[in-house]
Parts: structure tokens; C-alpha cells; sequence
């Protein structure tokens, strides 16, 4: 078969044929018309030869047409054929490894759920809820309402049992209409949609529909419909960063899945279509007209009765607002505590699997963890209204003035604060991170991320403790208050250094009086004696503080840092409660912790707390601490005597940084650790002026309100402590001659020696008298020697 253009009497002809032969044919035709109109006198027999010419050649050229056609038809099978091999080889290689989807190893975004501990059934209950872009709780197919599955089979899918994935009638029909009228919905089955939600991938191309109808059919294959069904309701999209039928069950109606009535289960899977516009908060009319569509479907396709389908039609949908939706749903302003939690996992996954923080945070925040919090709710709640300082009647913080050093005037706002409060065994039950409403989640937390001057707060902790336990220091052993420099314009010292807050000096005072008063003289001489290496080492190495700095130009290893709290950085509250909790308990060091179990989607526990004491200092030695800190709140002059309430026992200590910039109160009950910080956040410059010290009243406020209903019981005690008499003037233990005697504790292994300055008797423990010297003897015996 060949092209031909071929010339007759000047006119040319493209045409098919054999070469040569049908141009001969077609010329002689030419000729004899010509031949007949010029020459018309042609004998009879010359025009019957040409008729019958003609009729032949006729003839042949049908025959040349058919053979044309039958050409023409070849040649496109063939290149059918080749399309369809090159569409084959097309599909097979961008579906490779994409058309198999597990459903088992099926990864989403999940909502992770904080837990916390009723105290009046000991069960856990859902707190809230963590999630990123997606707000999804899976549930798993048995508990799934029937009638909800049917609604979206009828309403979506309505030959779901039948088909294999794919509906081929109306994916013709779907794109027939895509390519006639532009329509792009229509034509995906249920199993169609799930890739859909599985892939993200939702533009209209002829690649992305093979794609899909080829996974479609292997997802069925591979899967069963009960599987394909549950994922499917676990994905689909119902508005407001909600998805799955689990969330929006919460979120809409605040109640369970398990509990939708079929009118309830309509309404979801009217949303699926269009959740901007069919969404049940603003778009319930929307909804309606659907829902009402779905339910007529469920019932010509025999899934409710007439009774069914009556009864749902006439219900009311009622939708809880969004604002007061049940706790479990609404996306509420998370507590100073819960972004602790949060941050505390997502550390504690980074510390054991290695992973960056973008991959932990959104381990906890996509990846349907339950996470048990230690959270006292009770205390918290508490914590969150006084903190927030809405209601100015009942508020817990006194009204003072900030007075701002650099431009001599006074400020109208009142200052920050933060408090933390754990049982003396590291947990955490309550947590302040700010005063004033709080405004979003995970902003800054005062209470575990500022970084505060911790003033005279810090003594106990870098001083006093460890030096009672090297037995260094007892309660009533002397120390000269007077400056340790004397002020000399040849040295650093312009001015006699350590001032005391008091404005003066006492001379000779005991360990008892300088932790009462918070005398800084005393607590640099004792820091002196233990050396301020041997204080940096305890309170990093043993009290876990992370802020100090050991090394440099500017450190906090020296007298000023460790002695009276002018650290280079400061502390936060979260580890000088945490660090207070040894004159709590004994002297354990316990790491704080706002969680005891994290578990993941499947069940797996991923974290879990098993918290280890480390003994820090001895129990003795922690009992005299927490008995001299006691004598803060309940004694003579002390410091903290505002922080005292009913009969409760409290222990604590007061810290104030130069100029009154920032105050702080530690405190201890049988029951709790509690630490307040109260300042400026935003500007070290503004003084505190008050006429009351502020922090042991708002720690005294707090903890009266969480201590209602507690019996009042004692702090523990190590049976190894005396109670004795000493003489105020030497500091030694009393005898008959002393003129002026306390009582005070000791660690048996550090009772000091009878007074030598006043030589006389002393009773012993056992009831004898001995005489200054040491001698025991008995009454008998002294009779007798008369």
C-alpha cells in the first residue's frame, strides 16, 4: 500500500492504490470524456465499450475503498494495542509498591489523652486532650454503633457489601460528567475515600484516579470490609480540626461514640461531603436537609424500620456549645501543669529514644498516647482560680507597690508569681506558672522555666544542710554577727560586707538565730567552713540544680553566690521545692515527676516513673534541719510567722534578693513542699514595697485551702534527735549555773559538751545529775556524801 499524487490533464490526485495502475486507468477515464464531448457522431459500438468501462472501473474503485477501510481498522488496533502496552508499562511503574496499602500498620494522627486520678474512686479519668492539625480518637469496629455504619453505607456507598472496591457504574458516570460538564465527586466508592484520608492525595488527574482504582482493588483484597469500614470512620473529616467519628461524637454531642442515636449518626456522616458548610455548630440547617437525605436512604435500603425512620426524623439534634463542649473535646487553654506534663514526656522520649524534639512533640501530640498524670485536680483547679486573680475580694496576693530604680517612680502593675507544690516524694500535685489569666497553651511557665535571684531562700539548701550533716554546725553552736569584711578603701570592700536585712549586728548568736533572722553574716562564716566548692558540689551533684555556674569569669563557686543567693543566673521554683522536699522526708532527694505512666495507641507502656531516692544528707541531720526551719515560722522574730496556719506544723524559709526585686517563701507541711516566687518578671529594676511580706502569706493561703479536712500529724522523725537544754551565752548544754537556757535538738552523734563558761550540774537524759565536768551521780550518792 502506497501514497500516489499522480497529474491527469493538469489536475492532480492524491489517492491509495497499486503503483502505476490505477493512474493509467484513471487517465484513459479522462480521456474518453473528453473524447465523448468533441466527438459526438462515436459509432454506437464505441459507447457501449464505454459503458462498460466505466462499470468496471467503478467496480474496482469500490473494491480499493473497502480495502482502504480495512486498512485503516488494522492500523488502529495496532496502535491500540501499542497504547495499551505503553499504558501498562505506565501504570505498573508509578503503582510499584503503592498499590498495597496495610491497614494494620496504618499510620495517623492520633489524639493523645492526659489522665488524672479521682480521689474519690481512685480511677483515672480523662483530663484532656493533646493533638496536632488532627483531633482524632480511634475506636475500634465492635464499638461502632451499628446504625452509624449503616448511615454512611447508605449515605455514601450504598453498594459497599457488593462492589471490590470499585463502583465501575459510577466511576463511568463520574467521568463521563468530568469530562462533559466538569463535575469532579460522585464516582469514589467507601474504600476509595479511605485512600483518599490515608494519602492525602485528592486532585482530579487521570494518573491520581488509576492510582487509586488499583489501590482500591488491592486494598480489598487484602483487607476485609469490617476493617475497611472502621478505618474509614476513623479518618473521614468532620470539621473543626476534628476527625474520626470518636472526636466528633465528644465534640458535638459530648458523649461517646457508643452512644449515638441513629438521627446522631446521620448528622456525622452528613458532615463528610462538605464539613465546612454541613458542620453542626454554625451549619446545622445544612446538616439538616442532608441528614434527612441519609435517613431516607437508610430506609429504602432496608436499614431502619418506618418506626426508626419516623422517630429519627422527629428528633431534636442537640448540640452542646462549643465553649462549654464535654472536658474531653473542646481544645481548652491548657493548665500550667498540663504544658509541664507535656514538656517533661516530650524530654524524657528524647533522653531514651534519641529523638529530636520536633519528632517527640509530635510523638506526644499525633500519636494517640495516654498519658497518667500525677496531677492533684483538686489543688490545681484551686491553683488556676487564685493564680488567675479575677476576683479582687477573695484574691491570696496582697496589694503592694513596685518602685522602679532607674527612674524613681512608682509602677501601677502589680507583680508576677508562681508556685509549686509536691508531695515530699517528688510528685507533683500542683503547678503556677504565671499570676493572671492565663492566655494560651505553652507559653512561658515562671514556676519551671524563670530563672530567679533565690536570695536567702537558698542558705538551708547550700549552707546550713550540708553542714549539719558534716556535723560542722548544731542548733545552738555560737557565731560571731559581725562583717566577715570590714570596710577598708585598699579592697573590694567599700562598705562592711555581709550586710543583714536587719540593719544591724548581734555579736555572739547561735545557728538557731541566724536561720530565724536569715542573718547573712553567720550563713557566710558557716559556708567558710564548709568551703564554697564543697556547697557548689552538694547543690549540683546532689540537689540536681541545673542553672548554677561552675566555672568562668562570673561563677557562683564564692561567698555571695552560695552564702546569700547573688547567683551569676539564678534557680527556678521547680528545683528549690524539689530540693526542699530532704528536710520533708529525711533527707531523700526524689527528681520530680508530673507523670507515672505513658502508654501508646497499642497499649505499650512507653515511659514509666519508678522513682529512686538518693540520700543526700542523713535523717538526723535532715530532722534538726527541718525543726530549726520550723522555728522560722514559729519562733521568736522569725522571718516566715505569717506563713503559720491552724494547727498544722509548717517549716520553711524566706529569701529576698537586694532591693527587694524578688521573694520568695519555701515551705513544708507533713504533707507537702510548696514554693512561691513573687516579683517582676519582665524588669529586675522594679523594688517590691509592701508592709507585709507577701510570699509566706500567699503560700499560707494556698496551702490553709488544700490542707481543709486533713488530720494533723507531725513530720517525720529519725529516733535519733534529742531534745536538750542549752546555755544561751556558750552554746553548750546547760548546767544548774547557766543564767540564761533554751531548749534546743541534736543529733546524738553531735550533742555539744556541758557549759564550761558556768560550771554547775546538768540532768541527763536518764534523770541523773552530773556536774560540769562530766561526772555522773545520783541523788542517792550526793545524799550520801553529804
Amino acid at each position: 500500500m502506497a501514497f500516489h499524487l499522480s497529474s491527469c490533464g493538469g489536475i492532480p490526485f492524491l489517492f491509495f492504490g497499486f503503483a502505476g495502475k490505477a493512474t493509467r486507468r484513471d487517465c484513459k477515464m479522462g480521456n474518453a470524456r473528453k473524447n465523448i464531448s468533441t466527438d459526438r457522431n462515436a459509432s454506437n459500438g464505441r459507447d457501449a465499450k464505454a459503458t462498460k468501462s466505466v462499470g468496471k472501473i467503478l467496480k474496482e474503485l469500490g473494491s480499493v475503498f473497502f480495502r482502504t477501510l480495512a486498512t485503516m481498522f488494522f492500523v488502529m488496533v495496532i496502535t491500540g494495542c501499542i497504547v495499551a502496552c505503553v499504558m501498562t508499562v505506565y501504570i505498573v511503574g508509578f503503582l510499584d509498591d503503592e498499590s498495597d496499602l496495610d491497614l494494620n500498620s496504618l499510620e495517623m494522627n492520633y489524639t493523645s489523652i492526659l489522665y488524672v486520678q479521682d480521689k474519690s474512686t481512685g480511677e483515672y479519668v480523662e483530663l484532656n486532650r493533646l493533638h496536632g492539625e488532627e483531633n482524632r480518637i480511634w475506636v475500634d469496629y465492635e464499638n461502632i454503633p451499628q446504625h452509624l455504619i449503616d448511615a454512611a453505607i447508605a449515605g455514601e456507598d450504598k453498594r459497599f457489601k457488593e462492589h471490590q472496591g470499585v463502583d465501575w457504574s459510577r466511576t463511568l458516570y463520574a467521568t463521563v460528567t468530568h469530562f462533559l460538564k466538569g463535575g469532579t465527586q460522585g464516582g469514589s466508592t467507601i474504600t476509595q475515600q479511605l485512600i483518599k484520608n490515608i494519602t492525602g492525595e485528592k486532585d482530579f488527574s487521570v494518573e491520581r484516579k488509576i492510582k487509586e482504582i488499583f489501590r482500591a482493588l488491592s486494598l480489598e483484597k487484602s483487607n476485609s470490609k469490617e476493617q475497611i469500614i472502621e478505618a474509614y470512620l476513623n479518618s473521614i473529616h468532620l470539621g473543626w480540626n476534628t476527625d474520626g467519628v470518636q472526636a466528633a461524637a465528644n465534640l458535638y454531642f459530648g458523649k461517646d461514640v457508643s452512644q449515638l442515636s441513629i438521627a446522631e449518626s446521620a448528622a456525622l456522616i452528613a458532615i463528610t461531603q462538605n464539613p465546612s458548610k454541613r458542620e453542626l455548630f454554625n451549619h446545622e440547617e445544612n446538616n439538616r436537609e442532608r441528614r434527612e437525605w441519609i435517613l431516607g436512604q437508610m430506609f429504602e435500603q432496608g436499614y431502619i424500620t418506618q418506626t426508626e425512620y419516623n422517630q429519627a426524623m422527629a428528633e431534636k439534634i442537640r448540640v452542646v456549645t462549643y465553649d462549654n463542649s464535654s472536658d474531653t473535646a473542646k481544645k481548652a487553654t491548657l493548665s500550667y501543669f498540663e504544658d509541664y506534663v507535656l514538656e517533661e514526656v516530650i524530654q524524657d522520649l528524647m533522653d531514651k529514644y534519641g529523638y529530636t524534639y520536633e519528632t517527640a512533640e509530635s510523638k506526644v501530640l499525633k500519636g494517640g498516647y495516654r498519658i497518667y498524670t500525677t496531677m492533684d485536680k483538686d489543688i490545681q483547679d484551686y491553683l488556676d482560680v487564685a493564680f488567675a486573680d479575677q476576683d479582687a475580694e477573695n484574691s491570696i496576693f496582697p496589694t503592694v507597690r513596685g518602685y522602679n530604680l532607674k527612674t524613681f517612680s512608682y509602677v501601677d502593675e502589680q507583680p508576677d508569681a508562681a508556685m509549686v507544690i509536691m508531695e515530699p516524694n517528688g510528685k507533683l500535685v500542683g503547678i503556677a506558672g504565671g499570676r493572671g489569666e492565663k492566655e494560651g497553651d505553652r507559653i512561658l511557665n515562671l514556676a519551671a522555666d524563670g530563672v530567679r535571684q533565690p536570695g536567702s531562700s537558698i542558705k538551708p539548701l547550700s549552707v546550713y544542710g550540708p553542714a549539719m550533716d558534716f556535723d560542722m554546725i548544731y542548733w545552738s553552736k555560737i557565731f560571731d554577727d559581725n562583717p566577715v569584711e570590714k570596710a577598708d578603701e585598699n579592697t573590694q570592700f567599700t562598705n562592711d560586707w555581709p550586710i543583714n536585712h536587719y540593719g544591724s549586728y548581734m555579736g555572739d548568736v547561735t545557728v538557731d538565730y541566724a536561720i530565724r533572722r536569715s542573718t547573712n553574716t553567720v550563713a557566710v562564716r558557716v559556708l567558710q567552713l564548709l568551703t564554697p566548692q564543697v556547697s557548689y558540689d552538694f547543690m549540683v551533684n546532689q540537689l540536681h540544680f541545673t542553672t548554677l555556674v561552675g566555672s568562668g569569669a562570673n561563677n557562683d563557686v564564692d561567698r555571695a553566690p552560695l552564702g546569700l543567693g547573688a547567683l551569676t543566673k539564678g534557680v527556678t521554683v521547680m528545683e528549690m521545692t524539689a530540693a526542699y522536699q530532704i528536710f520533708d522526708n529525711g533527707g531523700l532527694y526524689y527528681e520530680p515527676y508530673s507523670y507515672s505512666v505513658v502508654y501508646d495507641s497499642e497499649g505499650n507502656v512507653i515511659l514509666e516513673q519508678n522513682p529512686t531516692p538518693q540520700r543526700v544528707i542523713s535523717e538526723d541531720s535532715a530532722e534538726v534541719m527541718n525543726k530549726l526551719l520550723q522555728r522560722v515560722v514559729t519562733g521568736e522574730q522569725g522571718t516566715g510567722g505569717t506563713a503559720k496556719f491552724g494547727s498544722m506544723p509548717v517549716a520553711g524559709k524566706t529569701g529576698t534578693t537586694s532591693n527587694d526585686v524578688d521573694q520568695w517563701f519555701m515551705g513544708m507541711t507533713p504533707y507537702y513542699v510548696g514554693g512561691v516566687w513573687f516579683g517582676y518578671s519582665d524588669d529586675s529594676n522594679i523594688q517590691i514595697r509592701y508592709s507585709s511580706y507577701p510570699p509566706p502569706i500567699i503560700w499560707k493561703r494556698v496551702m490553709q485551702h488544700i490542707h481543709e479536712g486533713l488530720e494533723v500529724k507531725n513530720f517525720p522523725t529519725s529516733g535519733k534527735v534529742v531534745e536538750m537544754t542549752y546555755c544561751v551565752e556558750s552554746g553548750e548544754i546547760a548546767t544548774s549555773a547557766c543564767p540564761e537556757t533554751a531548749t534546743g535538738w541534736y543529733k546524738e552523734s553531735n550533742i555539744p559538751g556541758t557549759c564550761v563558761q558556768h560550771l554547775g550540774s546538768v540532768e541527763s537524759e536518764e534523770g541523773e545529775v552530773m556536774d560540769s565536768t562530766g561526772g555522773g551521780h545520783g541523788v542517792e550518792e550526793e545524799e550520801n556524801e553529804e
